[in-house]
């Protein structure tokens, strides 16, 4: 009977300790405030995500498929943020499931989604191209404890560790407030006063595509952008800010990416441009032109997958289906090699995708990082 009593309250114990690691723990404002950060061995990486319920649950386990493929790699304790309406216990059931280890670093913490907003303008912008997608636009508000973060679509799957890319924070100049990657590889050969497109150093013209955006929130919430508008005066970002901006562009605006292109339009000095590996997508490869592809990706391989164009499960550039097949799949084996790296290589062969007209034959692109990866955390594990 004692040994029972025991073995009861052991197994209290356990599912105590596994609760509290899901609920929701407030961390200290990380990072210094002028938000130059760096992640390895100290402090935490804000990953932020946001996920609202459309005619399909189905937002959860992309959701749940992004924030896995982020904790396979990192040795980075994670303070993960999920933005959402009613989805909160769909979520914590998916988590539940996992392996009690994978919580021993990590937080997660749910806000509700809470657009500070007029009822119409609440009515048009919360879903603006995507339910409640244009939440990113609020972040600096309402993380306001919060330095620095990696916001991210739920759409997007990390082939190697989260620090690669929150590690370019430290790349960032003085002025600068954003990290994004441009949208495609050439330059767009239109007006240099088109609100839809940001001056380059190099002088050329680009879009940047918001589902991957390293944002320096203390600095985003000061007084550093210029507008358009009659009055000269910095602004801080917020509503008050966007507002003139959307109103006056409104007819051009697709989306709050059409926005964010908008925003740095006029103040390209605080924008940082990502390597567009970090911010892979279908795109970069839709053909064989060269001014199309993405460099740093064709050279050292694709670190970040973002499935836009619901790629992850259309037939319209099967390679991203299958890449999002096997990351779903996995189910947190220790042997990255034959549960990720082979099964994607194994998909990526498959003639179908292959020898597919849109990103077909980017087998190497799609896998070196991951491969890379593999063997540098390997040589790490045995030294």
């Amino acid at each position: 009977m004692r040994r029972m009593r025991v073995k009861r309250l052991a197994i209290a114990v356990s599912l105590l300790i596994t609760s509290l690691l899901l609920y929701n723990v407030v961390v200290p404002k990380i990072g210094d405030t002028d938000g130059i950060i760096s992640s390895r061995g100290t402090g935490r990486i804000h990953l932020v995500v946001v996920a609202c319920e459309g005619k399909s649950k189905s937002i959860v386990h992309e959701a749940i498929t992004m924030i896995k493929s982020c904790l396979i790699f990192t040795t980075s304790a994670l303070q993960i943020h999920i933005f959402t309406d009613n989805l909160e216990e769909d979520f914590r059931n998916e988590f539940y499931s996992w392996p009690k280890y994978i919580w021993m670093n990590h937080n997660v913490i749910f806000h509700p989604v809470e657009y500070t907003l007029s009822e119409k303008e609440k009515s048009t912008i919360r879903n603006w191209w995507g339910p409640c997608s244009s939440y990113r636009l609020f972040l600096p508000e309402s993380l306001r404890s919060v330095d620095s973060v990696l916001y991210v679509d739920t759409d997007v799957i990390f082939l190697g560790p989260v620090e690669d890319i929150w590690d370019h924070f430290v790349k960032f100049d003085k002025k600068q407030v954003a990290g994004l990657a441009p949208r495609v590889g050439w330059d767009f050969k239109v007006s240099t006063e088109n609100p839809n497109f940001i001056s380059t150093p190099t002088g050329k013209l680009t879009q940047v595509n918001a589902g991957v955006i390293l944002m320096n929130l203390t600095r985003m919430r000061s007084e550093v952008f210029k507008s358009p508008s009659i009055t000269p005066q910095l602004q801080a970002w917020n509503w008050k800010f966007l507002k003139p901006l959307y109103v006056m562009n409104r007819s051009n605006m697709f989306g709050d990416q059409n926005l964010i292109n908008t925003v740095f339009h006029y103040n390209p000095d605080l924008v940082y441009l990502l390597p567009c590996k970090y911010n892979y997508h279908h795109k970069f490869c839709f053909d064989d032109r060269e001014e199309r592809q993405c460099t740093s990706a064709e050279t050292n391989g694709a670190a970040v997958i973002h499935g836009s164009a619901n790629t992850f499960y259309n037939n319209y550039a099967p390679a991203f289906a299958a890449i999002n097949t096997v990351l779903r799949e996995y189910n947190f084996e220790e042997d990255w090699d034959a549960y990720l790296l082979q099964p994607m290589l194994r998909h990526l062969a498959d003639p179908k995708v292959d020898e597919h007209a849109h990103c077909g034959g980017k087998k190497l692109v799609l896998t070196l990082h991951l491969r890379r990866t593999i063997k540098r955390l390997a040589d790490h594990k045995a030294t």
